[in-house]
């Protein structure tokens, strides 16, 4: 770790997560094939994949977070890799955007359960709750339950390595 790091090593309890993220320093998820991080901000939540900064100006106001998977946060200690973190957690935004391109929220709910299945491992994304989920695309967590009773989490049970996300 550098010496301007707050923080000299990986963050992975939950409610240090939450405490670090509100002191405002930019942290980035390690990039780690199926880690990430649910951020619950008073009104939404946003996904925050492997690779992705977090903390700093943009969660400052986070009231919860989610891990998925083994999560760490780790600083990143060069300009390069903060560029990175960030191209990364703009990729990640753009990401749940695309399930939120329909009115129709039964389809945001498919289309969001959809990429998810596909990016994270099956298990990960079924222990999480209908309402994290359903804040992520602004949807009612019973959408999000009966999109999961209707067995369409069977159809996607692969997941994807995030260089499939074009970074």
């Amino acid at each position: 770790m550098t010496e301007l790091a707050l923080i000299r090593k990986p963050i992975i309890q939950p409610t240090e997560i939450l405490s670090q993220l509100k002191t405002g320093q930019l942290l980035r998820v390690n990039s780690t094939h199926g880690n990430a991080i649910i951020i619950r901000h008073r009104h939404h939540a946003e996904l925050a994949g492997p690779g992705a900064a977090v903390g700093g100006l943009f969660d400052a106001d986070c009231t919860r977070v989610i891990p998925i998977g083994t999560l760490s946060l780790v600083y990143p200690e060069s300009r390069y890799e903060r560029q990175k973190a960030y191209l990364l957690r703009q990729r990640w935004i753009l990401f749940t955007q695309h399930a939120m391109t329909t009115y129709v929220p039964l389809h945001r709910a498919k289309i969001l359960l959809s990429l998810l299945y596909k990016y994270f491992d099956a298990q990960l994304i079924d222990e999480l709750s209908d309402e994290v989920i359903a804040q992520l695309v602004g949807v009612l967590p019973k959408t999000i339950d009966r999109v999961r009773r209707s067995g369409m989490s069977q159809t996607f049970r692969k997941p994807q390595p995030i260089e499939s996300l074009g970074v």
